[in-house]
């Protein structure tokens, strides 16, 4: 009886605790809607500010969509093409150089823009300067996917690689060098490059703020459910 007793008082208790973790679930969710939020408008400002383009150093730090130089020489030898991006025009290919960068011992990725994709054919993308160059644009990140289905690269394959979204390790391991976090965006101003836009692809804040309001509001409910139960059933 007595086991039975203590099972019915535990059982009372569920609802409570259930209560508890869902105003945990919704406060954590309305704070990460804030915290999203906040990232969008520093890289809106980012994208907008109208500062100098800075140059990449060994020890440069990454914010998105931040003008950024870079003094050395494209790597032509060692090109990655990134397959199956889709655009408005259809589906292409996103040509990723390696550039070293002088007085470091790090590369950057150079994304040169995005080339339509022809069947049957290899695009035409080793005609580049082998001089010490400047180049400019933005800081930004590799073309990614929420689940890839296949490895980044074939095994044994020469370069040019031609890649399935590969993050920024695998390409690292590939090359045998390091390579900075992020990749130049680079300038539609800058030639040899291809079809470039590098507008943000992101909603306003506004967005996720209607989203936290939403997740605070479900969170205060919640918390009222919980104080009616413990007065209705404890006083």
């Amino acid at each position: 009886m007595a086991f039975y007793k203590y099972k019915n008082n535990l059982k009372e208790f569920v609802p409570y605790v259930l209560l508890v973790i869902l105003i945990y679930i919704f406060s954590s969710l309305g704070m990460w809607q804030l915290d999203r939020a906040k990232e969008k408008k520093e890289a809106l400002a980012t994208f907008n500010a109208s500062e100098g383009y800075e140059l990449i150093n060994e020890n440069s730090s990454f914010e998105i969509y931040k003008k950024i130089k870079a003094a050395g020489q494209y790597d032509d030898s060692r090109q990655i093409i990134i397959d199956n991006i889709i655009r408005e025009d259809g589906i292409g290919q996103m040509i990723i150089t390696p550039f070293r960068i002088s007085k470091s011992s790090k590369i950057i990725l150079v994304n040169r823009g995005w080339i339509k994709k022809k069947l049957g054919s290899f695009p035409n993308i080793n005609e580049l300067e082998q001089s010490v160059i400047e180049i400019r644009g933005l800081s930004g990140i590799l073309p990614k996917v929420t689940i890839r289905d296949q490895e980044a690269f074939e095994q044994n394959a020469d370069w040019p690689l031609i890649g399935s979204y590969p993050t920024f390790k695998e390409i690292e391991n590939k090359l045998g060098e390091p390579v900075f976090p992020f990749v130049l965006l680079l300038d539609q101003k800058e030639k040899n490059g291809f079809q470039r836009n590098w507008d943000p692809k992101i909603s306003g804040p506004a967005t996720n703020y209607g989203y936290a309001v939403q997740w605070f509001l479900m969170c205060f409910c919640s918390i009222l459910f919980l104080i009616y139960r413990i007065k209705k059933y404890f006083f």
